[in-house]
């Protein structure tokens, strides 16, 4: 593991495709591709039975967390008839410049989905971003400063900005998102129990370089795009200064839901696996529960708006 770029624990070999049926509802199970992208082992999960798709999402799990404890999220996207593409975070490789690596290697896999698969996505198509904890980071890095011109939501679940820093730095200069928006809401982090108190389009804002189409357009225009972050109650080790409230607060120009009585892990299907072991849970079980849902509630906005 230590000395594995992209291994995941427990998962067996590759098989390429597959496809099956859910014995309690006899619904179809996504079609599942293992493969790799831009020389990272990447799974896609495609929408079962759909011949055309509404495009693409990554959803980024947190540290050394396998991607199998987020199949409630996953299946809520697909349920939209999008795609989901996700890679397994591990932060003790590449050892220099983690987090940012793993925010290239997004750009980059979704460079080569669009010439693998040019017949499923649109050339055209941009991509949303669904990550927990390290997860979250990588997604608001890809935002900030990877690719933002082709970034067309994020929903950060209780993100995590540490090793190293670089949204919540309380002195020096901090990474951008929106800073310079006007038009941001007030920087109080909002409660959220049920995801239901936020009209449609409420969402606010990284802003991002729209591309020039004709040699007359203002090659200098912003738009913006939606950026959600949660924070909970956290977890050992992660610490206040450094959470999604801190992001939120710096940066006033993202909307915050706040998940209280929820823990860390509370948005993984199993509480995080062997990782969520190391990490005591400090949620309420009903907290876990709130907060699972609230955010599946969220992703159902975005996506909806990003149609």
């Amino acid at each position: 593991l230590l000395h594995s770029r992209d291994r995941e624990p427990h998962i067996r070999p590759a098989v390429r495709l597959y496809s099956l049926m859910s014995p309690a509802t006899s619904t179809p199970a996504p079609k599942v591709e293992r493969v790799r992208l831009a020389g990272v082992k990447t799974t896609i999960s495609w929408p079962p039975e759909a011949k055309v798709i509404n495009g693409v999402v990554f959803l980024l799990p947190g540290a050394m967390v396998s991607i199998s404890e987020y199949d409630n999220l996953r299946d809520v996207i697909l349920q939209q008839t999008y795609a989901v593409i996700s890679f397994f975070v591990n932060v003790l490789y590449p050892f220099r410049n983690n987090h940012r690596c793993h925010a290239h290697n997004v750009s980059q896999i979704f460079d080569e989905l669009l010439i693998r698969y040019s017949d499923r996505v649109l050339p055209s198509s941009s991509y949303g971003i669904v990550g927990h904890s390290c997860g979250a980071k990588v997604g608001l890095l890809v935002a900030s400063i990877v690719d933002p011109s082709r970034v067309s939501f994020v929903l950060a679940l209780d993100p995590v900005d540490m090793n190293p820093i670089e949204f919540t730095n309380a002195k020096g200069s901090n990474l951008p998102l929106d800073d310079d928006d006007d038009t941001s809401p007030c920087a109080d982090c909002q409660e959220d129990e049920s995801g239901d108190d936020e009209e449609d389009g409420s969402f606010v804002h990284v802003s991002k370089r729209q591309k020039a189409e004709a040699e007359d357009e203002d090659t200098n225009a912003n738009v913006h795009i939606p950026l959600a972050i949660t924070c909970t109650d956290g977890g050992l080790g992660i610490s206040k200064d450094h959470d999604g409230e801190a992001i939120h607060t710096l940066h006033p120009a993202t909307i915050c839901y706040r998940h209280k009585n929820a823990g860390h892990m509370a948005y993984c299907d199993n509480g995080g696996g062997w990782t969520g072991k190391l990490m005591p849970d400090v949620g309420t079980k009903e907290g876990n529960e709130k907060a699972k849902v609230a955010a599946q509630e969220l992703m159902r906005k975005l996506l909806a708006s990003n149609k």
